[in-house]
């Protein structure tokens, strides 16, 4: 029974599979499981601050004028904005904060990310997809930050 209930905050870091029924969870000062997969983790906090993961998905793609491993806006006052390494329908598919990312190194055709608060994680990406990605996530927090000033 899926009971635990998690929703995305400031502190949240990064959200990596541990196996399909079981998500890591990386915060600024801590590191735990959930017992649930990422994508339902993802669904229930942007439904949390108001909206659906597939409103979420829709106004990044029209905002960014893209389509595929598009960055969501979790909650927009607060800036959370996460990206997925690969397509978010991949066993593999991480989520990671932009705001959260302290430094990263490649390591082999991985990435080290460290977070603000320390703590640092494995990502299975390349360092040229993780730009990419981190591009993506920026462009988007640039759009919301020029509509909430206006």
């Amino acid at each position: 029974m899926e009971k635990e209930i998690y929703e995305i905050t400031s502190k949240t870091c990064a959200l990596l599979k541990e196996d399909n029924k079981r998500t890591k969870i990386v915060e600024k000062d801590k590191i735990f499981i959930i017992e649930k997969p990422i994508l339902k983790i993802i669904k229930e906090s942007c439904e949390y601050y108001g909206s659906s993961l597939e409103g979420r998905i829709k106004g990044s793609k029209r905002l960014l004028g893209m389509k595929y491993k598009l960055p969501i806006i979790i909650e927009g006052s607060s800036e959370i904005i996460f990206f997925p390494t690969a397509s978010p329908f991949n066993d593999n598919c991480c989520w990671i904060s932009i705001n959260n990312i302290k430094d990263y190194k490649a390591i082999d055709n991985n990435v080290i990310i460290e977070f603000n608060g320390n703590n640092k994680e494995e990502f299975p990406i390349t360092y040229e997809s993780l730009e990419n990605q981190m591009f993506r996530a920026s462009k988007l927090l640039l759009i919301i930050k020029r509509r909430q000033k206006n």
